[in-house]
């Protein structure tokens, strides 16, 4: 009897999308600073960038935002080259946008943890950029395999009850 051989794809060999620790290194400057370093990373970290410089120099942030706006193509255009993403993402937001996103809600956060916070705004800031980055890990889920993740549950979870009448 012949043996069968069954040819798989080699997944290391396929370009992949970074997590959302590899793009929080990014925007901490820990990662995407380097040549050769995954090219999302680099242009998460120039985004992170800025959006310190937009605080520092607001007269510029018509500049600023151009050249965001050339950051979230560019990150669009590199996941539907290499990721070929097997469901079609929304033509309103994209890849792009997620790690614009996530980029203003570290870079604010890191202004509530370096200022006079209260602890309330501090879990609050943080607790955005948690929910980002759980959203930016389920759309690498999606992208690359092409499974959907269930809707956002609603905040009250279902417990909510009526007032009494």
């Amino acid at each position: 009897m012949r043996e069968m051989i069954v040819r798989t794809a080699d997944y290391r060999s396929r370009p992949t999308l970074p997590g959302w620790r590899e793009l929080s290194a990014a925007f901490r400057g820990a990662a995407g600073c380097q040549p050769g370093e995954h090219l999302v990373l680099r242009w998460a970290h120039a985004l992170a960038h800025l959006h310190r410089t937009r605080i520092t120099w607001p007269t510029e942030q018509t500049r600023i935002d151009s050249r965001r706006g050339e950051l979230r193509t560019l990150i669009d255009d590199w996941v539907t080259v290499h990721i070929q993403p097997r469901q079609p993402w929304s033509r309103t937001t994209g890849y792009g946008q997620a790690v614009d996103d996530m980029a203003v809600a570290h870079v604010a956060a890191e202004i509530v943890l370096s200022a006079e916070h209260t602890a309330d705004e501090l879990h609050r800031a943080w607790s955005h950029v948690g929910y980002l980055a759980t959203c930016w890990a389920d759309l690498v889920t999606e992208a690359v395999d092409g499974q959907r993740t269930l809707p956002p549950r609603p905040l009250d979870h279902g417990l909510a009850t009526e007032e009494p009448k």
